[in-house]
């Protein structure tokens, strides 16, 4: 399997450095992703597609408990090695799954993110509808992507060398409506006029942006957020 290719679904030794790498490398997004969830000391949490584990350890510093899913072993393996300690002292829980078919009761979370994933996942409507069925009534579904649709250059690249589909913030809009998600907002970092644009309620307002902790690709793309509500 060759290293695009294995960007999907990790495995192996290759799967493990390049989780690794993913972990450093979608640090300046993924911080800048949390900065738009108010997690609470009570909340618990689902990460969906894990990855490597950063993001649930991230999250763990202020949520009750947190717990991570993804349908790599690889990712699972990772996710629990970088999160051993939150394990053990149980504030942490690592299983395997699939994003169709969550290994989880229903109303069972505060908050489920997805940081850099629903690229891949199957049948994109039916995956939002399972994430809500474990979504508590009231919960936020967040989502944290580096690029609002595939019109820039590095998104066109990734989308031909891997198996994936880059969406647009209408398009995910549009996904989470159909399953009746309320109050969906969306967050686009303009890191050429350093603004943030924020969608909600048909409205469109920026606000200025100073965050700084991007590498010099990132200029090149437009982050994005969503979240929404059951």
């Amino acid at each position: 399997m060759g290293i695009f290719s294995n960007m999907r679904k990790p495995k192996g030794k290759l799967g493990n450095i390049q989780l690794k790498s993913m972990n450093k490398e979608h640090t300046p997004l993924a911080l800048w992703n949390l900065k738009h969830l108010d997690i609470k000391p009570d909340d618990i949490v689902l990460d969906v597609g894990c990855g490597g584990g950063i993001n649930i350890n991230r999250m763990a510093e202020k949520a009750k408990k947190v717990y991570g899913v993804d349908y790599s072993i690889e990712s699972v393996k990772l996710s629990r090695e970088v999160n051993r300690d939150l394990i053990g002292q149980g504030k942490v829980e690592v299983l395997e799954g699939d994003v169709q078919s969550l290994p989880f009761e229903d109303n069972t979370f505060d908050i489920i993110t997805a940081f850099e994933t629903v690229y891949f996942w199957p049948n994109i409507e039916k995956s939002f509808g399972e994430v809500k069925r474990v979504l508590k009534t009231g919960g936020t579904f967040m989502m944290g992507m580096e690029s609002n649709g595939s019109d820039n250059i590095p998104m066109k690249i990734s989308k031909k060398l891997i198996d994936m589909e880059v969406y647009s913030d209408d398009e995910l809009t549009g996904f989470l409506k159909a399953n009746d998600y309320s109050n969906i907002t969306v967050y686009l970092r303009d890191a050429k006029n350093r603004e943030e644009i924020i969608k909600a309620n048909g409205e469109v307002k920026r606000i200025k942006d100073d965050y700084d902790h991007a590498s010099f690709s990132d200029k090149f793309l437009e982050w994005m957020t969503i979240t929404a509500e059951k």
